[in-house]
């Protein structure tokens, strides 16, 4: 999603939280949060006005003087079937003006006929002021129109407030929905936690799980990654009780994924774990179970427990090496060499490096081949090895002439090491000659 819309959308969650405090502090603290952030005072600056909230969101039958579009003089009584008709229509040809004017570059223009449209909508019913509301953010979500976005939010939360469970349902569904497109995901989060609740509290598990997973992807999709791990968490809880592990399976993929996300490394390496037991009980997921130690590896590794990590990476080497992952056998031992270099075992980096060189030659690849001579020809040097870091280095030249990439740089090692065996050669004879 673009970056001014993010912002913008924060700027809304914000506005929400602190515009009713009103006040200095509000405004304090929405200036210090834009700094913190980095985000642009004019976007969290656009707390809604009074004389721009309450105009809107007062009722159009009680406008002095009335919207023309409405039937003029005003009888005590609602609008009768035939002017809500005449009205819808008048409506839908406000709709596309403003359409044409957005289209025309008038985006001022047509934000104040879709504030019209929508206001007038409401007179028509829930639905269709809903669905204008959904129309109209779908566009201006992305024309940093953030005071219009906030309009429409508070308006529905106006409509949410008179709307209960289990009653209206499929209502909330819906403006949850196009709380998403204005920007207003903690509504809309609220809002999927209370339909999950009427779920469970009917018992109706496929309900449940739906709106469970409606809400960890929302949490997610927003980089909410924390609040994304813990409901999946409770899918993983809910599927464990089914026959079948494959619910269970993948909501603890996607746990493990928000919780790395969350960078909650522990919590992540627990639910891979998890994972890897029921692989392990299933030959058919077999060839998942080295990408999974890889990752779990990279995870030790990350947190800093250097010989866990090393012992995952030999697992997922070798478990890639029965399942013919060569791909993952190469970037396994990649790894490792890399830790055993830190940890300054550089004779095992050497054998490891070898072992790198037949993946690549079972798997066909000159590039990673070329590399891994490189880097076995850099250790060889690091022990003083001079003749087998000069081998590497040829055997490097000859797939760099083959591949038409890097010679160059394997020719300057060749030759800075061929001079180098030179002068030792010339230096010994000179020692001997004295």
């Amino acid at each position: 999603m673009p970056r001014q819309f993010l912002i913008d959308q924060m700027a809304i969650s914000l506005g929400r939280r602190l515009g009713q405090r009103g006040g200095m502090l509000s405004l304090a603290l929405l200036a210090a949060t834009a700094l913190v952030l980095g985000i642009a005072p004019l976007a969290l600056a656009q707390v809604l006005r009074p004389e721009l909230r309450f105009p809107f969101l007062a009722d159009p039958l009680q406008d002095q003087p009335r919207d023309p579009l409405l039937p003029s003089p005003p009888v005590p009584r609602p609008p009768s079937p035939l002017e809500l008709y005449d009205l819808e229509q008048a409506l839908n040809q406000l709709a596309l003006e403003a359409a044409a004017l957005d289209q025309a570059g008038e985006l001022a223009d047509a934000r104040q006929l879709w504030r019209r449209e929508i206001r007038l909508r409401r007179l028509l019913g829930i639905e269709p002021e809903l669905a204008a509301i959904d129309r109209v953010g779908r566009v201006l979500r992305d024309r940093t129109a953030t005071q219009d976005l906030q309009l429409y939010t508070v308006r529905l939360d106006e409509i949410r407030a008179e709307l209960t469970l289990p009653a209206d349902r499929d209502r909330l569904a819906a403006m949850a929905a196009t709380y998403v497109v204005l920007g207003a995901v903690e509504a809309a989060a609220e809002i999927h936690r209370a339909l999950a609740d009427a779920a469970l509290q009917s018992g109706d598990r496929t309900e449940l799980r739906q709106q469970l997973e409606t809400l960890a992807g929302l949490q997610a999709d927003w980089f909410n990654f924390p609040e994304a791990a813990q409901v999946y968490g409770e899918l993983v809880a809910l599927a464990a009780a089914d026959p079948l592990r494959d619910g269970e399976i993948r909501y603890l993929g996607l746990q493990a994924d928000n919780l790395e996300q969350a960078q909650d490394l522990a919590g992540a390496i627990a639910r891979q774990q998890r994972l890897l037991t029921l692989y392990q009980a299933d030959t058919s997921l077999w060839p998942q179970i080295a990408p999974l130690q890889h990752r779990v590896a990279h995870n030790y590794r990350t947190l800093g427990d250097l010989d866990t990590a090393s012992r995952q990476y030999q697992a997922a080497y070798s478990n890639a090496i029965d399942q013919g992952q060569l791909e993952v056998a190469s970037n396994a031992i990649a790894d490792l060499a890399e830790i055993y270099q830190t940890l300054g075992r550089q004779a095992d980096v050497v054998y490891l490096y070898e072992q790198l060189l037949l993946v690549f030659q079972q798997a066909h690849s000159a590039y990673g081949m070329m590399a891994a001579y490189d880097q076995l020809g850099q250790v060889h040097e690091q022990l003083g090895a001079t003749p087998s870091a000069l081998a590497a280095y040829r055997e490097g030249l000859v797939l760099a002439r083959v591949l038409g990439t890097r010679q160059a740089y394997f020719e300057a090692q060749i030759a800075r090491l061929t001079t180098r065996l030179t002068e030792d050669a010339v230096s010994i004879v000179n020692e001997h000659g004295h």
